[in-house]
Protein backbone atom coordinates (compact mmCIF):
# COMPACT_ATOMS: atom_id res chain seq x y z
CA UNK A 1 0.00 0.00 0.00
CA UNK A 2 1.23 3.46 -0.86
CA UNK A 3 2.71 5.00 2.32
CA UNK A 4 1.09 8.40 1.79
CA UNK A 5 -2.35 6.82 1.40
CA UNK A 6 -1.77 4.79 4.57
CA UNK A 7 -0.67 7.81 6.59
CA UNK A 8 -3.60 9.84 5.31
CA UNK A 9 -5.97 7.14 6.49
CA UNK A 10 -4.32 7.02 9.88
CA UNK A 11 -4.52 10.81 10.15
CA UNK A 12 -8.27 10.71 9.49
CA UNK A 13 -8.71 7.99 12.11
CA UNK A 14 -6.61 10.03 14.54
CA UNK A 15 -8.76 13.10 13.98
CA UNK A 16 -11.93 11.12 14.68
CA UNK A 17 -10.40 9.62 17.78
CA UNK A 18 -9.29 13.05 18.97
CA UNK A 19 -12.89 14.18 18.80
CA UNK A 20 -13.98 11.19 20.86
CA UNK A 21 -11.23 11.90 23.35
CA UNK A 22 -12.64 15.35 24.00
CA UNK A 23 -15.88 13.69 25.02
CA UNK A 24 -14.05 11.04 27.01
CA UNK A 25 -12.04 13.60 28.94
CA UNK A 26 -15.20 15.53 29.72
CA UNK A 27 -16.83 12.31 30.90
CA UNK A 28 -13.82 11.45 33.00
CA UNK A 29 -13.97 14.85 34.70
CA UNK A 30 -17.72 14.91 35.29
CA UNK A 31 -18.27 11.25 36.12
CA UNK A 32 -15.21 10.25 38.12
CA UNK A 33 -13.75 13.25 39.91
CA UNK A 34 -16.89 14.63 41.59
CA UNK A 35 -17.89 11.16 42.80
CA UNK A 36 -14.92 11.11 45.20
CA UNK A 37 -15.21 13.48 48.15
CA UNK A 38 -11.67 14.05 49.45
CA UNK A 39 -12.79 15.59 52.75
CA UNK A 40 -14.76 12.49 53.77
CA UNK A 41 -12.91 9.70 51.95
CA UNK A 42 -9.30 10.79 51.94
CA UNK A 43 -8.57 8.68 55.00
CA UNK A 44 -9.80 5.58 53.15
CA UNK A 45 -6.96 5.66 50.62
CA UNK A 46 -4.10 3.28 51.11
CA UNK A 47 -1.08 5.24 49.95
CA UNK A 48 0.63 3.73 46.93
CA UNK A 49 3.79 1.66 47.25
CA UNK A 50 5.65 4.19 45.08
CA UNK A 51 5.23 7.66 43.61
CA UNK A 52 2.85 7.87 40.69
CA UNK A 53 4.37 8.84 37.33
CA UNK A 54 3.53 8.45 33.66
CA UNK A 55 5.89 5.89 32.15
CA UNK A 56 8.59 7.16 34.51
CA UNK A 57 7.96 10.82 33.66
CA UNK A 58 7.19 12.88 36.80
CA UNK A 59 3.83 14.62 37.11
CA UNK A 60 3.44 18.33 37.72
CA UNK A 61 7.12 19.17 37.32
CA UNK A 62 8.30 21.68 34.66
CA UNK A 63 10.69 20.79 31.88
CA UNK A 64 9.66 17.25 30.97
CA UNK A 65 9.52 17.91 27.21
CA UNK A 66 12.66 15.94 26.41
CA UNK A 67 11.42 12.90 28.34
CA UNK A 68 8.01 13.11 26.63
CA UNK A 69 9.60 13.38 23.18
CA UNK A 70 11.82 10.37 23.84
CA UNK A 71 8.81 8.35 24.93
CA UNK A 72 6.72 9.58 21.99
CA UNK A 73 8.99 8.96 19.00
CA UNK A 74 8.72 5.17 19.25
CA UNK A 75 5.38 5.05 17.40
CA UNK A 76 5.04 5.85 13.67
CA UNK A 77 1.61 7.47 14.16
CA UNK A 78 3.24 10.10 16.35
CA UNK A 79 5.39 11.36 13.47
CA UNK A 80 2.27 12.70 11.72
CA UNK A 81 2.09 16.48 12.13
CA UNK A 82 5.06 16.26 14.49
CA UNK A 83 2.93 15.15 17.44
CA UNK A 84 6.05 14.61 19.55
CA UNK A 85 6.86 18.33 19.61
CA UNK A 86 4.28 18.93 22.37
CA UNK A 87 3.98 22.57 21.39
CA UNK A 88 0.24 22.65 22.05
CA UNK A 89 -1.49 22.46 25.40
CA UNK A 90 -2.99 19.08 24.44
CA UNK A 91 -1.51 16.41 22.21
CA UNK A 92 -2.99 13.11 21.02
CA UNK A 93 -0.31 10.44 20.77
CA UNK A 94 -0.09 6.67 20.43
CA UNK A 95 1.54 4.86 23.36
CA UNK A 96 1.89 1.64 25.32
CA UNK A 97 0.94 1.96 28.99
CA UNK A 98 1.15 -0.99 31.35
CA UNK A 99 -1.24 -3.57 29.81
CA UNK A 100 -2.53 -1.15 27.14
CA UNK A 101 -0.85 -1.54 23.73
CA UNK A 102 -1.15 1.01 20.92
CA UNK A 103 -3.54 3.13 22.95
CA UNK A 104 -4.35 6.76 22.19
CA UNK A 105 -3.49 9.14 25.01
CA UNK A 106 -4.52 12.77 25.34
CA UNK A 107 -1.58 14.48 27.05
CA UNK A 108 -2.11 17.89 28.67
CA UNK A 109 0.76 20.22 29.59
CA UNK A 110 0.72 23.34 31.75
CA UNK A 111 2.13 26.71 30.74
CA UNK A 112 5.44 25.70 32.32
CA UNK A 113 5.45 22.48 30.25
CA UNK A 114 4.66 20.36 33.28
CA UNK A 115 2.66 17.20 32.71
CA UNK A 116 -0.72 17.87 34.33
CA UNK A 117 -3.02 15.20 32.87
CA UNK A 118 -3.06 12.06 30.75
CA UNK A 119 -6.36 10.53 29.61
CA UNK A 120 -6.47 7.12 27.91
CA UNK A 121 -9.62 5.39 26.68
CA UNK A 122 -10.17 1.68 26.26
CA UNK A 123 -12.72 -1.10 26.48
CA UNK A 124 -14.15 -2.22 29.80
CA UNK A 125 -12.09 -5.41 29.59
CA UNK A 126 -8.91 -3.43 28.96
CA UNK A 127 -9.59 -1.15 31.94
CA UNK A 128 -10.22 -4.08 34.29
CA UNK A 129 -6.96 -5.72 33.15
CA UNK A 130 -5.16 -2.39 33.64
CA UNK A 131 -6.56 -2.07 37.16
CA UNK A 132 -5.11 -5.49 38.07
CA UNK A 133 -1.70 -4.50 36.70
CA UNK A 134 -1.74 -1.19 38.57
CA UNK A 135 -2.69 -2.95 41.80
CA UNK A 136 0.40 -5.14 41.49
CA UNK A 137 2.52 -2.05 40.91
CA UNK A 138 1.02 0.50 43.31
CA UNK A 139 -0.84 -1.62 45.85
CA UNK A 140 -4.50 -1.93 46.75
CA UNK A 141 -6.66 0.97 45.46
CA UNK A 142 -9.81 2.57 46.77
CA UNK A 143 -12.52 0.69 44.91
CA UNK A 144 -16.07 1.89 44.28
CA UNK A 145 -18.97 -0.01 42.72
CA UNK A 146 -21.85 1.93 41.21
CA UNK A 147 -24.75 1.32 38.85
CA UNK A 148 -24.99 3.01 35.46
CA UNK A 149 -28.44 3.11 33.89
CA UNK A 150 -28.47 2.49 30.16
CA UNK A 151 -29.88 5.19 27.92
CA UNK A 152 -30.78 5.54 24.26
CA UNK A 153 -30.90 8.53 21.96
CA UNK A 154 -34.43 9.72 21.40
CA UNK A 155 -36.36 12.71 20.15
CA UNK A 156 -37.58 14.97 22.93
CA UNK A 157 -40.07 17.84 22.97
CA UNK A 158 -39.92 20.51 20.27
CA UNK A 159 -37.83 18.35 17.96
CA UNK A 160 -34.74 18.22 20.18
CA UNK A 161 -32.74 15.06 20.75
CA UNK A 162 -31.37 13.67 23.99
CA UNK A 163 -30.81 10.55 26.07
CA UNK A 164 -33.64 8.60 27.66
CA UNK A 165 -33.06 5.93 30.27
CA UNK A 166 -34.02 2.37 29.35
CA UNK A 167 -36.28 1.07 32.09
CA UNK A 168 -34.82 -1.94 33.89
CA UNK A 169 -31.49 -1.80 31.99
CA UNK A 170 -28.34 -1.08 33.96
CA UNK A 171 -24.62 -1.81 34.05
CA UNK A 172 -22.20 -2.40 36.91
CA UNK A 173 -19.40 0.16 37.02
CA UNK A 174 -16.12 -0.28 38.88
CA UNK A 175 -13.84 2.63 39.75
CA UNK A 176 -10.29 2.19 41.07
CA UNK A 177 -8.30 5.07 42.59
CA UNK A 178 -4.66 5.26 43.67
CA UNK A 179 -3.12 8.25 45.48
CA UNK A 180 0.55 8.64 46.40
CA UNK A 181 2.20 10.57 49.24
CA UNK A 182 2.37 13.72 47.11
CA UNK A 183 -1.32 13.61 46.23
CA UNK A 184 -0.95 12.51 42.60
CA UNK A 185 -3.77 10.25 41.47
CA UNK A 186 -4.67 7.50 39.00
CA UNK A 187 -8.37 6.86 38.36
CA UNK A 188 -9.51 3.86 36.31
CA UNK A 189 -13.18 3.59 35.34
CA UNK A 190 -14.45 0.35 33.86
CA UNK A 191 -17.24 2.19 32.05
CA UNK A 192 -18.12 5.82 31.39
CA UNK A 193 -21.81 5.54 30.62
CA UNK A 194 -24.01 2.99 28.83
CA UNK A 195 -21.50 1.34 26.53
CA UNK A 196 -18.47 -0.93 26.80
CA UNK A 197 -15.89 1.81 27.10
CA UNK A 198 -13.96 3.16 30.06
CA UNK A 199 -10.74 5.03 30.66
CA UNK A 200 -7.88 5.99 32.93
CA UNK A 201 -6.88 9.47 34.11
CA UNK A 202 -3.41 10.20 35.50
CA UNK A 203 -2.88 13.59 37.17
CA UNK A 204 -0.56 15.34 39.65
CA UNK A 205 -1.51 16.68 43.07
CA UNK A 206 -1.92 20.24 41.73
CA UNK A 207 -4.66 19.16 39.32
CA UNK A 208 -6.32 16.99 41.95
CA UNK A 209 -6.33 19.88 44.44
CA UNK A 210 -7.83 22.24 41.84
CA UNK A 211 -10.63 19.77 41.10
CA UNK A 212 -11.31 19.26 44.80
CA UNK A 213 -11.52 23.01 45.36
CA UNK A 214 -13.88 23.39 42.41
CA UNK A 215 -16.05 20.57 43.74
CA UNK A 216 -16.30 22.15 47.19
CA UNK A 217 -17.18 25.52 45.66
CA UNK A 218 -19.91 23.93 43.53
CA UNK A 219 -21.42 22.29 46.62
Amino acid sequence: MNQRILLSGVAVIGALLFSSYGNAESQAQTKSSPSVEPSSQKQLFNKTNQLISFKGIPLGKPGVNDALKKMCIGKKFNTINDRCSFTDEKSLILIDYETLVNAFALVTLGSDKALIKVVIDGSTQEMLALAKALEKKYGKPLKKNTIVKKAIGTQLDQGTFGLKEVEGAQLDKETFIWVDDQGSRITVESIYSDYDKGGVVIEPSSSVAAQDAAGKKAK
